[in-house]
């Protein structure tokens, strides 16, 4: 089992996954093996949470402990067969690595935060259909074919 730890700039524990800024690796016997940066920490949607966890599992990671995450996040990896485990955010590296601070175990999806967006408006389409871009007003088919036409406009000539 690898242990992935979201983290801050200053490396506590950070206060949500996808807006650690990086995620410390560590074996089983709590050395330090790697660093995964995450460099959509600022974007919205889940995109960039989606592309972190196959980063995470590419070196083998099976648990992951954060200050915080999402359901949809939580979801997506408990389905997928991780451990994951909340400590109180900016929690320091050492006490987290050694097991002196309590881990919660989160072993259901509802137990994450909810989106603060509406199902499926957080950008990515991860909750429902993209919908048709709205018509806009007083334009009908193809723009180049109303203009097509007209030699004169507003006193410009062509």
């Amino acid at each position: 089992m690898s242990l992935a730890i979201a983290v801050t700039a200053r490396r506590e524990v950070a206060g949500h996954f996808g807006k650690a800024a990086a995620f410390l690796l560590f074996d089983d016997k709590g050395v330090q093996v790697a660093e995964v940066e995450n460099s959509g920490s600022r974007e919205v949607g889940c995109k960039h949470k989606k592309l972190i966890q196959r980063q995470l599992a590419e070196y083998g990671v099976t648990h992951l402990v954060v200050g915080n995450i999402g359901q949809r996040s939580l979801a997506r990896l408990l389905n997928a067969g991780w451990q994951v485990s909340r400590v109180a955010p900016r929690s320091p590296l050492e006490a987290i690595v050694s097991g002196k601070v309590a881990r919660e175990a989160l072993t259901a999806a509802e137990q994450g935060r909810p989106c603060k967006r509406e199902k499926g408006d957080c950008g990515c389409g991860c909750g429902s259909k993209k919908k048709a871009a709205p018509a806009k007003i007083g334009m009908k088919g193809h723009a180049p074919r109303l203009t097509g036409g007209l030699f004169r406009l507003g006193g410009f000539t062509r």
